[in-house]
């Protein structure tokens, strides 16, 4: 099972070939790093791009309006990243929200397009989703390493079994309809402490887990 660990400070992972690169999400929780696209901290992609080889994988935020995405990926591929992943994501946001955003653009659309464009000069694509459709949308784009993200947790009104029996009928119909799929879960010691998440029937982690 792939293990990949989403770390926001350098000194955050002692394997940067097993991370994610996403300085957006420094010092957070792990429950602020799920809303890190709605508290817009830095110039991540700047950020980000600032390092070489530093990590296989780097975190993008595809909606960022600023500089090239073509010299990003050309900069990404010369500093030795292996792939790029739509974190922070759109994915989080509901209603009235997502509609707003989607003007931007800012959509889970929006980000598979993006990482599908990424993957059309050489980089892998790990595609952050939260639901069905997304990952349909996904796989449509052409996208087949994905990670699902079981959605903002509120620990007094969670579910655990509720949830983990939906996320895994969920994980079953994707691979019913799509054979050649990679699957990871997104999670932590404190989404652990509220969900199963690492039982279910998934391919690797993706786990976030701030030093003290």
């Amino acid at each position: 099972m792939r293990k990949l660990q989403l770390y926001g400070l350098l000194d955050d992972i002692d394997d940067p070939k097993q991370g994610i690169y996403c300085p957006g999400i420094a010092n957070l929780s792990p429950a602020q790093v799920d809303l890190a696209f709605l508290m817009p901290r830095m110039d991540h992609n700047r950020a980000v791009r600032s390092q070489a080889r530093r990590s296989e994988w780097a975190a993008l935020l595809a909606s960022d309006p600023f500089g090239s995405e073509s010299a990003l990926f050309s900069l990404l591929v010369d500093k030795g990243y292996r792939g790029v992943v739509n974190w922070p994501s759109a994915i989080v946001l509901d209603g009235q929200m997502r509609q707003a955003m989607s003007t931007i653009p800012a959509s889970a659309e929006t980000e598979y397009a993006f990482l599908a464009r990424a993957s059309a000069v050489g980089l892998s694509a790990l595609a952050f989703f939260r639901s069905l459709d997304q990952a349909r949308a996904a796989v449509g784009a052409g996208l087949d390493q994905l990670v699902l993200h079981p959605g903002l947790l509120e620990p007094s009104q969670t579910d655990g079994e509720l949830l983990l029996r939906s996320l895994g009928r969920m994980i079953d119909t994707l691979r019913r309809e799509v054979k050649a799929v990679h699957i990871s879960v997104y999670t932590s010691a404190w989404h652990e402490s509220q969900v199963a998440l690492s039982e279910l029937p998934v391919d690797g982690v993706v786990f976030v887990e701030p030093r003290a």
